[in-house]
């Protein structure tokens, strides 16, 4: 115990000397006046009286420390005005200090620190520098830090005050009202953690005309407002997923750094002319008239160049709808994100504090009639730069690949809808390979309507996606898209090889009726298959891999182990039904060649035989083709080496991906005869196309025969050779339906 408390004494004594070095830093001199400390003290209340018990004389005060004060619960502010040569003042620890009067005037306060206490609300600190008004427009703080309390509100015209750095940062607050720094000379401003900041008015930084530094970051806005914010420099919203839209970079005059959340936003300043036509087309006609007004200079060369310069910004327009806004002579600011405060404005540059200056153009120019210069894009450093899976581009990137999906749509889902019609309808004769195409057909269809949103989302975005990527990547539609593509994709694979093994099993033991995959063994298989397909598509909606990494809602991005071992089992699904179902058909063809060989009928057999191969090569094509390009580019992603990016990666997304959604209503279904029989079926119901129903039967009569006509001789065979010739039939009739 006595080690520990050693520690924290130890920890303390390194804080206040850390403290002190600051406190010089800032003054630029060694200080003479006198330090206050009250390190492990019980008072509960701070006056003037507790100050001088110490043996301190109140007029030579200039640092007064609370660290660890766990019983305070009032400061006597009035007290203060007796220690008139006050600089700092800083309490730590101090949990039952809920509130603090509006401090009265101290005019020589520099620092304020209240961190890790129970403050609730900000205190009034803009009557501090209100006596010594001769010395006012000097006068300022260089840091109020109030981080790591209980604040939730922000009363108005508590900081109408002169300050370098003001942080807020780690507090409970919900909502920065209007004209919350109005009349503020604030430089920086941080807000960072406040989890609970949900709302910014449009006005809550209005009335602040120094503001150049401003941290949002780990908070939950939802918009960011631009009044007060046209002279910023560095604007911080990182952590921050709910910032749905970033303002247009003309509402930011002298942004120079964004360190943003989204990649998209990025690209709303790489490409001002479609983030905002309007305000661009305004800044295109400003360049013309500032051409113009030069051009008609350089035809008067008589005239005065100091007044060619102030006659031509007198009657230009600007793009801030505030003229006469005001901004500072610039001076260097420190960097976000120290514990250590340092006084950054000498004496002369505190007279330039907030000097006025002409109203800004809104854009960065120089211009001297004669030597005409304007620069045309402003260039800002904006993170996190759009990449591999977000570069700025529309969903599908390329026109042709807009164009092709609809196709490709349009196959899918027709195709798939036509063989669900067929199939369901003659639910009286459901058997084994009907309820498995119903299946196939359907986790197809899911397919398609996952490619009919990417293409619905990209017609409604075109030319200006990242002002749509918020609202479409992270919400329910991108999770919808993305949860049909894996659930589809996963079921499609599964019911292909289980239809691939009941043909292998139908076909193996075609002699033996009783061994037959039965309805209800079917039934439980693809109820299995359903479960493995909604639990690898759920699994982002849970937490593993993400659907909103990508605008094409696909979870292609791999942050952790879990991430990665999810993408790996998707690939190894993948790739273990292809050679399962590659083995099944080298299995059946071998099978049904080998009985052709042995029987009569050698020339047909040939024929039956060349046509399943070219069916079996088919099949097993579209298979390829549609996993193998996804599983390679996909496999090299997550061993590091990622060989093709999102924007050519849509391109296996329009064109191999979706293969089997558009090839297994036709090959599976749609071209085969029982397909055909049962389409007749249907259309003989509704009483319609009877010219069809009969032309298919005349077409489908068999040939006569010793029972349909008897003057044929019949056509004897041994009874082993006829029973060989009956499974060689059974085994044809199931190659045909392949």
């Amino acid at each position: 115990m006595g080690e520990l408390k050693m520690f924290f004494s130890r920890k303390f004594k390194v804080l206040l000397a850390c403290l002190l070095f600051f406190v010089k830093s800032c003054t630029g001199q060694e200080s003479k006046g006198t330090t206050v400390e009250f390190l492990h003290t019980n008072i509960t209340r701070l006056t003037a009286r507790s100050v001088a018990a110490r043996g301190y004389r109140l007029d030579e005060v200039e640092h007064l420390i609370i660290i660890n004060a766990p019983k305070l619960e009032h400061i006597a502010v009035e007290d203060l005005t007796q220690m008139l040569a006050l600089r700092s003042l800083s309490i730590t620890q101090a949990p039952l200090l809920h509130r603090i009067a509006p401090l009265p005037p101290l005019p020589e306060l520099r620092t304020l620190m209240i961190t890790t206490s129970g403050l609730v609300e900000v205190p009034n600190l803009s009557h501090v520098h209100d006596n010594d008004v001769a010395n006012r427009s000097q006068q300022y703080l260089q840091a109020v830090d109030l981080e790591a309390n209980h604040i939730r509100r922000i009363p108005s015209h508590a900081l109408r005050i002169r300050a370098d750095q003001v942080s807020l940062n780690y507090n409970l607050i919900e909502e920065v009202p209007a004209h919350a720094f109005k009349n503020s000379q604030i430089s920086k401003l941080s807000f960072k953690g406040n989890t609970k900041l949900r709302r910014l008015d449009d006005l809550a930084f209005a009335g602040n005309l120094v503001l150049r530094q401003l941290d949002l970051s780990n908070t939950g806005v939802t918009s960011l407002p631009t009044k007060g914010l046209e002279n910023l420099e560095t604007l911080k919203i990182e952590k921050t997923p709910s910032l749905k839209y970033i303002p247009s970079i003309y509402d930011f005059r002298n942004l120079r750094e964004a360190f943003l959340t989204h990649h998209f936003h990025c690209c709303a300043f790489q490409f001002p002319e479609r983030h905002n036509p309007a305000r661009h087309k305004l800044y295109e006609t400003q360049i013309a008239v500032m051409k113009q007004k030069c051009n008609q200079n350089d035809k008067n060369p008589t005239q005065d160049p100091r007044k060619r310069r102030s006659t031509y910004s007198e009657k230009l327009p600007t793009l801030s709808s505030d003229a006469n806004d005001t901004s500072t002579a610039s001076y260097e600011y420190q960097s976000w994100g120290s514990e250590e405060y340092s006084g950054s404005l000498e004496d002369e540059e505190l007279e330039n504090f907030h000097e006025p200056v002409n109203g800004s153009l809104g854009v960065a120019y120089s211009v001297e009639c004669g030597n005409f210069s304007l620069s045309r894009r402003r260039e800002v450093l904006c993170t996190p730069q759009p990449d591999a899976l977000n570069p700025c581009e529309d969903v599908m990137g390329w026109s042709w690949l807009r164009a092709s999906v609809w196709f490709v749509v349009a196959a899918a889902v027709v195709g798939n809808t036509a063989v669900l019609l067929v199939l369901l309808a003659n639910h009286t004769e459901l058997t084994v390979p009907r309820f498995l195409m119903c299946h196939l057909a359907f986790s197809d269809l899911c397919t398609g309507l996952y490619l009919f949103m990417l293409a619905v989302v990209d017609l409604r975005s075109y030319g200006e996606f990242f002002n749509y990527a918020y609202d479409w990547q992270y919400g329910v539609g991108c999770k919808i898209a993305g949860f049909l593509s894996v659930f589809s994709g996963q079921l499609s694979v599964f019911t292909l090889t289980i239809v691939t093994l009941e043909r292998w099993f139908a076909i193996t033991y075609a002699i033996y009726l009783e061994r037959r995959i039965s309805l209800g063994a079917a039934a439980k298989i693809m109820i299995g298959g359903w479960m493995f397909s909604i639990l690898m598509a759920g699994m982002p909606l849970a937490g593993v891999s993400d659907y909103s990494s990508t605008s094409i809602c696909l979870p292609v991005e791999s942050e952790g182990v879990g991430d990665a071992v999810y993408q790996g089992s998707l690939f190894m699904t993948n790739a273990v039904a292809w050679v399962t179902i590659v083995v099944c058909y080298v299995q059946i063809y071998r099978s049904l060649g080998g009985g052709g060989e042995k029987y009569g009928g050698r020339a047909a057999a040939a024929a039956a035989e060349r046509r399943i191969a070219n069916k079996m090569a088919l099949l097993i094509g579209t298979d390829l083709l549609c996993w193998a390009p996804v599983a390679f580019f996909g496999v090299t992603a997550l061993a590091g080496v990622p060989l093709v990016d999102v924007s050519h990666g849509k391109v296996l997304l329009v064109f191999f991906y979706p293969l089997n959604a558009c090839a297994n209503p036709f090959l599976y279904a749609i071209l085969t005869k029982q397909y055909r029989r049962d389409l007749l079926t249907l259309l003989a119901r509704t009483g319609r196309c009877d010219w069809l129903v009969q032309r298919y039967k005349l077409a489908a009569t068999p040939p006569p025969t010793a029972h349909t006509n008897p003057s044929a001789p019949p056509l004897l065979l041994p009874l082993v050779e006829y029973n060989r010739s009956t499974s060689m039939n059974k085994e044809n009739g199931e190659a045909d339906n392949l």
